[in-house]
């Protein structure tokens, strides 16, 4: 079992929690965070990243290698129950950047709590089988009000390896894990290593305790399911307390590269039954292939397409019909007018609306997350009504 996959892999969390405010029942949460994860082998040393798993090496200039991984998180706070039939908001994108190191573990560029799990699950370096046991350190990037302000918690885990099985038809190795929540705010943090950005004091403790069901794939090490039955209480020092409790799923796969050159091509393909004009760039992009469709024509202060738009919702319909298996971001812009906020809803729901024209077209919902920016992410001038035509866009992003 490898703690360093060598692909391109995606991974979609989504928890089911009871919430509990000062010990009374609230409500449900229901949040997901999808990634799409891309690696890349690069020569030993790491160079100069936060530490976010252990010291490094004294050894440090010994052979070996290291990898590194850039993708998006995407937070969604809010979805439906039934997530299989709907697009999701996309509250938070979290660009991320990290290597796996065989000696110092998981080394974070720009710490923003993404990966929130560092070096969990652990393997031993010896062989194991069926009921061997071993003890790891890891560590958590906890957010409990969702202030975008994590913290790095210490944790100890548990293992028991419980043998070979079948997944959905795919061998898999299943894990064991336990591990108890008992965090103070106030500690002096001897108990962590130094190095990682994200190390600061809270004002809040915690104590809870998690039972972790681990499957990875015999092939190639990715974690198919991990499944994290938790009950964790957070408290604050004015006696106020937050406690949750319930299950975090986590899917992993892996997946096969991107053929950005196929789609672009097939795009322009399409593109060719209208008019020279169409208003719809194609660009590679770091995340995938962006289809940019300028000057989206709604009605005024509405998310209301106009039905001049048919024939580019068509196209894009077709073009995003020729890529199975793959999530696709839809952004709204708007110009900046002086109403940010204004304008950042507008974003939001025109985003939406696109997602509806095109799940209308045959295209299955549960393959959209959109997000609105408003007129932060200008391309053009808002001070004249050309910048302004550019700003009005709306971006589809076949992501990798």
């Amino acid at each position: 079992m490898s703690q360093e996959i060598q692909g391109p892999y995606s991974l979609v969390e989504r928890s089911d929690w009871s919430r509990y405010d000062n010990g009374k029942y609230t409500g449900h949460v229901y949040r997901e965070v999808r990634a799409s994860i891309i690696p890349q082998r690069l020569p030993y040393p790491a160079g100069s990243f936060a530490n976010g798993a252990g010291n490094a090496p004294a050894n440090g200039d010994r052979a070996g290698a290291v990898f590194q991984y850039r993708g998006n998180f995407f937070v969604m706070e809010e979805t439906l129950r039934d997530m299989r039939q709907s697009a999701r908001a996309v509250d938070m994108v979290i660009p991320a950047s990290f290597r796996i190191d065989r000696d110092r573990g998981l080394l974070i560029e720009n710490d923003r709590g993404f990966p929130a799990f560092r070096n969990f699950p652990v393997f031993p370096p010896d062989a194991i089988r069926p009921g061997s046991k071993w003890t790891a350190r890891g560590h958590r990037a906890v957010d409990p009000l969702n202030e975008g302000k994590p913290v790095v918690i210490p944790l100890v885990a548990e293992y028991e390896y419980r043998g070979v099985e079948e997944y959905r038809n795919v061998p898999v190795h299943r894990i064991f894990a336990k591990y108890a929540s008992r965090y103070e705010g106030q500690s002096s943090f001897n108990d962590i290593e130094e190095g990682q950005s994200l190390i600061q004091k809270s004002n809040f403790n915690v104590q809870g305790a998690h039972n972790v069901d681990i499957l990875l794939r015999v092939s190639d090490g990715v974690p198919l399911l991990i499944r994290d039955n938790l009950d964790e209480t957070f408290s604050w020092p004015n006696g106020s307390t937050l406690r949750f409790r319930g299950f975090t799923l986590t899917f992993g796969d892996g997946l096969i590269p991107l053929d950005r050159e196929a789609i672009i091509i097939a795009a322009n393909t399409v593109k060719q039954t209208l008019p020279p004009d169409t208003g719809i760039d194609m660009s590679s992009v770091p995340e995938g292939v962006k289809l940019t469709v300028k000057d989206i024509r709604f009605a005024p202060d509405s998310d209301e397409m106009l039905v001049s738009e048919r024939p580019r919702l068509d196209i894009i319909a077709r073009v995003l019909k020729e890529t199975p298996d793959r999530t696709f971001l839809v952004e709204g812009h708007t110009a900046a007018v002086g109403r940010p906020a204004g304008e950042m809803e507008l974003s939001v729901q025109r985003a939406k609306r696109m997602v509806d024209e095109l799940v209308s077209r045959g295209i299955p919902a549960d393959r959209f997350i959109y997000k609105g920016w408003g007129g932060t992410m200008p391309i053009g001038d808002n001070t004249n009504e050309e910048g302004r035509r550019l700003n009005r866009r709306v971006e589809i992003t076949i992501l990798e």
